[in-house]
C-alpha cells in the first residue's frame, strides 16, 4: 500500500524552464479524440482558428459529460458554464456554490462535475512515482498543473517527502487573491514535523499565466529555506505553475 495522501489546510503575505506543457488539458482530450481529429483537419484547411477549435472542443466534451445526467440540457448548460468560467479546467476547479450559480437547482450536474474532478485527481495521484528522483518529474508537474493551473486565486501546495524521497503527503496551504497569497511558513513546517518529513517541495500557481517568480516569491522561498535548514528539512524546490507552463526555482538557480 502506498503511503500517500492529500488534504487541504488554510493559512507573511506572499505574493519558462518555463516549459509549455499542455498536460493539464490532456485530462479532457481523450474523451473527444474524434472531434479533435475533425477539428484538426479543419484547422489545416484554415477554416477554423485554433482558439475556436479549443472552445468547440471544451464545449463538446463538457456537453458529453453533462448528458450523462441531463441529456436534454447538456448543450445549454455546457455553453453557460464555459461562458461564465472560460474553460473546462476552470469549471472543474470551481466551488459547488459557484457552479450552482450557473446551474441553478441542477444538483445532479454539479455532483457529477465534482465527482469527475475527484476521479481525475485520484487517477493523477496514482500515476505519481512512489519515489521522486526529481522535483520536476513530469508526472508531478502534470498533477500540479491539473490541481492548480486553472485556479483563479493563488494557492500553495506542499509535497512532503521522507528521507528516501518517498511522497508522504500532499497538502494545500494559504488563501489568496489573483495576485497575492497569504501563507504561514510555520504552518508548513509544523506539518512537516508532524509527518516526520525530511524534505518538502513547494508549488504555487500564477493565475495570470506568467511563470516568472516575483520579488515576494523569491523572498518567501529564501526565508523558508533558512527555516528548513534550522530544522534539518531539505527544501528540494519551489515550482510555479500556470495552466500551460511551469518554472523551477532550482533550475533558475534561485535556491
Amino acid at each position: 500500500m502506498r503511503s500517500f495522501a492529500s488534504n487541504d489546510c488554510a493559512g507573511s503575505s506572499y505574493g519558462k524552464d518555463a516549459r509549455r506543457d499542455h498536460t493539464s488539458k490532456s485530462l479532457y482530450d481523450h474523451a473527444n479524440s474524434f472531434f479533435l481529429s475533425v477539428a484538426g483537419r479543419a484547422v489545416h484547411r484554415n477554416i477554423i482558428p485554433p482558439e475556436e477549435i479549443e472552445s468547440h472542443r471544451d464545449g463538446h466534451v463538457l456537453a458529453q459529460l453533462i448528458a450523462v445526467v441531463a441529456p436534454g440540457e447538456a448543450a445549454r448548460l455546457s455553453n453557460e458554464l464555459l461562458n461564465e468560467f472560460g474553460s473546462i479546467g476552470r469549471v472543474m476547479g470551481e466551488s459547488e456554490a459557484a457552479l450552482l450559480r450557473v446551474l441553478g437547482a441542477n444538483q445532479a450536474v454539479m455532483r457529477l462535475l465534482k465527482a469527475t474532478e475527484k476521479f481525475m485527481f485520484a487517477n493523477l495521484q496514482n500515476e505519481l512515482p512512489r519515489k521522486l528522483f526529481s522535483a520536476t518529474d513530469q508526472r508531478l508537474v502534470k498533477y500540479l498543473q491539473a490541481r492548480m493551473g486553472s485556479r483563479t486565486t493563488e494557492i500553495m501546495r506542499v509535497m512532503f517527502l521522507d528521507s528516501s524521497n518517498h511522497l508522504l503527503f500532499d497538502q494545500e496551504f494559504g488563501a489568496g487573491s489573483p495576485q497575492r497569497m497569504f501563507v504561514q511558513p510555520r504552518c508548513i513546517l509544523k506539518r512537516a514535523l508532524e509527518l516526520d518529513a525530511s524534505g518538502i517541495i513547494l508549488a504555487h500557481n500564477h493565475p495570470g499565466g506568467n511563470v516568472t517568480p516575483s520579488k515576494s516569491d523569491i523572498e518567501f522561498t529564501r526565508s523558508i529555506k533558512t527555516l528548513c535548514l534550522e530544522l534539518e528539512i531539505r527544501l528540494h524546490d519551489h515550482i510555479i505553475i500556470t495552466n500551460d507552463g511551469w518554472t523551477s526555482f532550482r533550475k533558475l538557480k534561485i535556491i
